[in-house]
């Protein structure tokens, strides 16, 4: 179960000193399971050990070491959880803004590899349809990410290069093309091509001055990318 490393001799040294060296029963502790139940340990006597708050924190710290596999992914969850939510009945340990984030960057990888492709729970699984109605309508009554912020000016630059480049590019032409075409045949998406809109721009008749929309290329001799705001 264990890893044969330093991580698991260090971890057994802890507990067997607190089992040789009892803390006082009138002090604070820890009840640490000394294989996690997660683990497939059980509540017996023998399995757990009273630890002082910085040991019990050490000790599931050393559990993501000295792990591999489903149990390192188990002893991941379990460190984060220590790290961010409140136990009413114990004093958690708190660990420094370093500490902290050299644990975040660990686990996540440790997560993230064991959720991906068809190691996800969701994986080939999509939401019903009543499913995405409830999601739809707690969005609505959610506030926007952005509600009474702005962005700088830099980001607001990058931005508007990037819709620059992407207006220009030949392939995303095409692909909303494409994708307004195929909407525009069923009357219900109508609306979400903006009514056959979508990937057009506004040209103007150099003679006649009348404004109309084309797809990029396709617009008639004579005509100039813009439009003429009539006051």
């Amino acid at each position: 179960m264990f890893k044969n490393n330093k991580y698991t001799r260090w971890y057994n040294s802890i507990i067997s000193n607190r089992k040789n060296n009892p803390l006082d029963i009138s002090g604070y502790k820890e009840n640490h399971h000394i294989i996690p139940k997660s683990l497939g340990g059980s509540n017996k006597k023998e399995n757990i050990v009273a630890l002082t708050a910085k040991e019990h924190f050490i000790c599931h710290r050393l559990l993501v070491k000295m792990t591999e596999g489903n149990n390192k992914v188990k002893m991941s969850y379990a460190i984060r959880t220590m790290m961010i939510r409140e136990n009413p009945y114990q004093s958690r340990y708190k660990i420094s803004s370093k500490g902290y984030e050299s644990i975040i960057k660990e686990t996540r990888a440790i997560i993230g590899k064991s959720q991906k492709g068809t190691n996800n729970p969701f994986y080939g699984k999509t939401h019903t349809d009543k499913t995405r109605s409830l999601m739809k309508e707690k969005r609505k009554l959610q506030d926007s990410p952005m509600l009474g912020k702005t962005h700088n000016e830099k980001t607001k630059d990058t931005l508007r290069e990037a819709n620059r480049k992407q207006f220009n590019d030949p392939h995303q032409i095409e692909v909303r093309k494409q994708k307004s075409k195929e909407q525009m045949k069923d009357p219900a998406k109508r609306y979400a091509a903006g009514n056959g809109k979508r990937g057009k721009s506004w040209y103007y008749c150099s003679v006649t001055k009348k404004c109309s929309i084309f797809y990029p290329g396709e617009e008639p001799g004579g005509y100039i990318k813009g439009r003429i705001i009539k006051k």
